[in-house]
């Protein structure tokens, strides 16, 4: 894990999947916010926390690579500040890492964007990746440890794009036969407010879809009066805008997917 400025939801990310973890290395690159006061407060030997100030992106690569060479396990997970796992899902990973051949190098994970609140969601047309011939919302997020790949970061048009690469610099993804599937899926709260820093720039104004989804465990579990409360929503402003701007959003997106799938 690395960090800067995630106060909101670190905790609760920590918290998701510190029971199914050997080790959890976590780097902060410089938080102006309460994110190393919360992780300090998490009394757990599993966790190693260090904090490495502020980096480029090609510095932030350098830190991945020393996290996989710091790893002890065959397997790592990639988690940010603001991704939570419900139960049933990190334990599907689980298992499935025991069961999985040699070939397969990644797992891909489907990936639930809430929008204002945790009870609207984006649409799954709103997914960009694509893996495994299918495009959406999921993400590789856990990744074999070895020699014959590294972490390789590119700055394209003032964008950072991270990577997992071999020794030719072919992506995991594009390898054949590296990757499977889960069938769960973890929470990614990028949307959201992430910090009273706000200094990631991702959250997005957009009415999203109700669902009938259980929450995962972990948003109810005790807390020290530190941790912020995960019920935060749309600030009465906000919710105009987002109401306003919707519609538009919506119809340039079904624009956009016209002869995709």
């Amino acid at each position: 894990m690395i960090v800067r400025n995630e106060e909101q939801w670190v905790w609760y990310a920590i918290q998701s999947v510190i029971n199914h973890v050997d080790e959890l290395l976590i780097f902060d690159t410089g938080s102006d916010d309460k994110t190393n006061e919360i992780i300090k407060s998490i009394a757990s030997p599993k966790i190693t926390f260090v904090e490495k100030g502020r980096v480029t992106p090609q510095e932030l690569a350098d830190l991945r690579n020393e996290q996989i060479k710091l790893t002890r396990t065959d397997w790592f997970l990639l988690l940010d500040g603001d991704e939570i796992w419900p139960q049933v899902t990190i334990g599907e990973l689980v298992e499935l890492i025991k069961k999985v051949g040699p070939k397969v190098i990644g797992l891909v994970v489907n990936t639930r964007l809430p929008l204002g609140d945790l009870f609207h969601y984006q649409s799954e047309s709103a997914g960009r990746y694509q893996l495994l011939g299918k495009r959406g919302h999921f993400n590789i997020r856990c990744y074999r440890k070895t020699p014959i790949f590294h972490w390789e970061c590119v700055y394209p048009y003032k964008k950072y794009i991270e990577k997992y690469v071999d020794r030719n610099g072919i992506q995991v993804q594009d390898k054949t036969g590296t990757l499977t599937r889960l069938n769960g899926e973890y929470w990614h709260l990028t949307h959201l407010v992430r910090s009273s820093q706000d200094t990631h720039g991702k959250r997005k104004y957009e009415i999203g879809q109700e669902a009938d989804v259980s929450l995962p465990e972990v948003f109810y579990l005790p807390r020290q009066t530190l941790v912020p409360d995960p019920w935060i929503k749309y600030a009465l402003h906000e919710r105009i805008w987002a109401q306003m701007i919707t519609p538009l959003k919506l119809l340039k997106r079904r624009w956009q997917n016209v002869g995709k799938t």
